[in-house]
């Protein structure tokens, strides 16, 4: 049986190692293809700019000392 998720594209930004790694299992788990983790903004900016049919994000509020907020707005242009 298909998994719901299957295939979908999952961008990942963390800047903990443990927990983007256990977020990616997660997700591979699931049949999602994760997309990074990336662990600053700029790295996500970059995924977010070259990545291709993105489907979904999750996203660390408070990555290395600065706000996600300059990758969710990348992500909804």
């Amino acid at each position: 049986m298909t998994q719901p998720l299957t295939g979908r594209r999952v961008l990942i930004v963390e800047d903990e190692s443990l927990v983007a790694m256990l977020i990616e299992t997660i997700l591979e788990d699931m049949e999602c293809v994760p997309v990074g983790p990336a662990s600053t903004i700029d790295e996500g900016l970059a995924l977010v700019r070259d990545a291709e049919g993105l489907d979904a994000a999750l996203l660390d509020v408070n990555v290395a000392g600065q706000q996600i907020f300059p990758v969710a707005e990348a992500l909804k242009a």
